[in-house]
């Protein structure tokens, strides 16, 4: 008598995470005995078509078909080896054919491995270089408990906590400690993915409080900076690239992979960047300042035989422009530590301080929500409500003196 089988994908739509994903699931029935597992894969409950159990994603819907095969074909197997097969012994079989990680250290290299193939695709190189750093920071502290690895299920919010303490112990700043808490978070929602655990032991646990108001410099000290006069090429280059994000607002990574493509002309002869952010996927639309006009000529003079090309010399890397960016601005006499967002929000307040639209704003500097632009409209508020105290207190003061 031939055995009945059957396999259903399906989601369940009351375990939705807080990025809005759920896990695709595979329910096999033999015999009317049946077993669920994690495929691996996940989508929003709005891809999902439920009369074809299918998503609206092509690609994933051709992995899921590849799921499908393995399972069809570890049936045959199954069923030709032992001459019976049952839904809990395909599930044995293909776990251990897919060999899903049970401890930490071995799930985060494996989901490292996974960002790593999908570099120039859908990853960049730097939330490689970031989940690469996330890796090594949690081995390292593994390793100070004396363990080479730990079972997944053994974990609680305990460890959490003991991780963090671990990270603020380090120096980290705020943003850099909820970086490594979430890259932990994130390796326990793929284990819950994979039925490795029910639910993530990290769920609801407190981060690190971060400082949300942007910092930005001043008119005085970006006239600082163009002024300042720069022998060595290398420094050169660091504050040439600064000074372009501040009168682009374009972020450091799409500086590194701005191309002579990206500049564009419009009807009326003027210049402008065409350019879609690497983070938010959302294109920006940069008329380009004259200033910015003067460095890109620095860099793309003498180079009309070729059709296309990296803007910015890429020989030197990011540690070290970090580097010369801060020095550059200790020379300057600039108190406010020069980084790249400082930059990009330098851009965004002057911008906004010279009556450009919020929308317009928004646009140039690629938000994927105007409630991100909002931000700089606060920060404007800020300044003009303490130059209004500076100014009454002045003004007190000749009261006083006049009074006396």
């Amino acid at each position: 008598m031939r055995s009945t089988f059957k396999i259903l994908f399906y989601i369940n739509r009351s375990k939705v995470r807080q990025d809005g994903h759920t896990a695709i699931l595979c329910r096999i029935t033999v015999d009317g005995a049946s077993t669920v597992m994690s495929t691996g894969e996940e989508c929003t409950p709005e891809e999902w078509n439920v009369k074809q159990s299918e998503t609206s994603d092509r690609k994933l819907n051709l992995r899921l078909q590849m799921f499908k095969e393995k399972i069809e074909q570890a049936y045959v197997e199954t069923l030709r080896r032992d001459g019976v097969v049952s839904a809990e012994l395909l599930k044995n079989h293909l776990q251990r054919t897919n060999s899903v990680p049970t401890m930490l250290l071995e799930a985060s290299r494996t989901e490292l491995q996974s960002i790593e193939a999908c570099i120039g695709k859908s990853k960049s190189p730097n939330t490689y270089r970031n989940n690469f750093y996330c890796d090594r920071e949690l081995s390292r502290f593994i390793r100070s408990k004396r363990e080479t690895d730990i079972p997944i299920p053994t974990l609680n919010i305990a460890f959490f906590d003991e991780y963090r303490f671990h990270l603020k112990k380090e120096g980290y700043a705020p943003a850099t400690i909820n970086m490594h808490l979430c890259w932990l978070s994130r390796l326990m929602y793929k284990a819950v993915s994979r039925w490795v655990i029910r639910f993530n032991p990290f769920e609801g646990a407190k981060y690190e409080t971060e400082e949300h108001s942007p910092r930005f410099l001043q008119k005085s000290d970006i006239a600082r900076l163009l002024a300042f006069p720069v022998q060595h090429e290398e420094v050169e280059l660091c504050r040439r690239m600064f000074l372009f994000s501040v009168f682009t607002g374009l972020a450091f990574a799409d500086m590194q992979s701005l191309r002579a493509s990206h500049i564009e002309m419009n009807g009326e002869g003027r210049r402008y960047i065409r350019k879609t952010r690497l983070k938010t996927e959302v294109e920006s639309l940069i008329p380009l300042h004259p200033i910015a006009e003067q460095i890109l000529a620095l860099y793309m003079k003498d180079r009309d035989n070729e059709s296309d090309y990296v803007i910015f010399p890429d020989h030197v890397s990011v540690g070290k422009l970090k580097n010369r960016l801060k020095a550059v601005g200790l020379a300057c006499g600039i108190r406010q530590p020069l980084t790249w967002h400082v930059a990009r929000h330098s851009f965004g307040t002057m911008t906004l301080e010279a009556g450009i639209p919020m929308e317009s704003i928004a646009r140039m500097m690629g938000h994927s929500s105007i409630s991100s632009t909002q931000i700089y409209a606060q920060i404007t508020d800020q300044k003009i409500s303490r130059d209004m105290d500076r100014l009454m207190i002045n003004i007190s003061s000749l009261y006083y003196v006049k009074q006396s």
